[in-house]
């Protein structure tokens, strides 16, 4: 058996070992208490510790990096939208038959719905261009009788 390195202390990402957790992992890797640059504790295998370090995988935090990249991505992507000069802010309409402007939709901006026979399509682009490219490959489907017209791109 491995002798037991004693992480306490050590930093991993923006996590910080604070002492040795009671608790294994069903493939008996030990389990760490840890605090985050946030402030939330939280308990992560040692495998997800060192893991970060070796391959830029594993731990880095509690969970508060992921949703502040998610976030600052859909920051971006909206300003994207709102500064994108081909966009009619009034009405939402962006003059294209069953393409609508949608800048509350964050990274994706343009509006696809089409109803035939109730059957439904609908969803978001960024651009316009792609929402074009999307609505005429659906109603080309639609023409040519493919049953799953409406199947999500």
């Amino acid at each position: 058996m491995p002798k037991l390195v004693d992480l306490t202390g050590q930093r991993f990402g923006r996590l910080t070992v604070i002492e040795r957790s009671g608790k294994v992992t069903k493939d008996r890797n030990t389990r760490w208490k840890c605090i985050c640059d946030c402030g939330k504790e939280t308990i992560v295998a040692r495998n997800n510790l060192t893991r970060s370090n070796l391959k830029g995988r594993g731990a880095k935090s509690c969970g508060c990096l992921k949703k502040e990249l998610f976030e600052s991505r859909r920051r971006k992507m909206l300003e994207k939208c709102l500064n994108n000069p081909e966009a009619k802010k009034n009405n939402l309409s962006t003059g294209i038959k069953n393409i609508s402007y949608q800048p509350s939709q964050g990274s994706a901006c343009y509006s696809v719905r089409i109803v035939r026979k109730n059957n439904k399509y609908s969803q978001y682009f960024p651009t316009l261009k792609e929402a074009e490219r999307a609505k005429e490959y659906v109603l080309s489907r639609y023409k040519k009788g493919i049953s799953n017209w409406n199947a999500k791109l």
